[in-house]
């Protein structure tokens, strides 16, 4: 097992990798291909419309966001940063569990 002071230390290093985005988006980009429906359109011919959605989900259901084209790189970044944070805070649990493990202060 890790020594408490290495896992302080540890602690110390996440927490300032740890970034909160004011934008920060948490779900999921979908790239969806659909027709339009109009009648000469190309889309009827095998070249579909792709939009980009974000799939979240909420109390037990999936909600489906359309993000116009001009957005999509801001909110692909802010979900990410989103996934990333997520990701840094399960990191920071599990030190804070081996420190108590190891019977220090958290």
């Amino acid at each position: 097992m890790a020594s408490v002071m290495a896992l302080l230390n540890k602690r110390q290093k996440l927490l300032k990798t740890m970034k909160i985005c004011p934008r920060i988006i948490k779900g999921s980009p979908v790239s969806l291909a659909r027709e339009c429906g109009r009648p000469n359109c190309r889309c009827l011919k095998g070249k579909k419309h792709v939009s980009l959605y974000v799939s979240q989900s909420y109390k037990a259901k999936t909600k489906m966001t359309y993000i116009p084209h001009r957005y999509e790189k801001a909110v692909k970044e802010s979900v990410e940063s989103c996934r990333q944070l997520l990701k840094a805070i399960g990191q920071l649990s599990e030190v804070n569990l081996a420190i108590i493990r190891n019977r220090g202060k958290i």
